[in-house]
């Protein structure tokens, strides 16, 4: 299955967003076409854990909270 937007997966966009936000700074397109290249790469690089550690990091800098594993 191909994504094609995320109407059935909004987290996702969320997510997505959060993550080049963080990593592209004033740089980052967040719209729905760029979100889903950003997607297909870290898909594509078996790298898709790092949305996952942006989420985390953004959490701790929202709450001010160190999370362990």
């Amino acid at each position: 299955m191909e994504l094609q937007n995320f109407n059935l997966n909004p987290n996702l966009g969320e997510l997505l967003a959060n993550y080049c936000l963080i990593n592209y700074e004033e740089n980052a397109i967040i719209d729905d076409e760029h979100l889903i290249m950003e997607y297909r790469l870290l898909e594509r690089n078996n790298e898709l854990h790092l949305l996952f550690e942006a989420e985390r990091l953004d959490n701790y800098l929202k709450d001010g909270i160190e999370f362990r594993r």
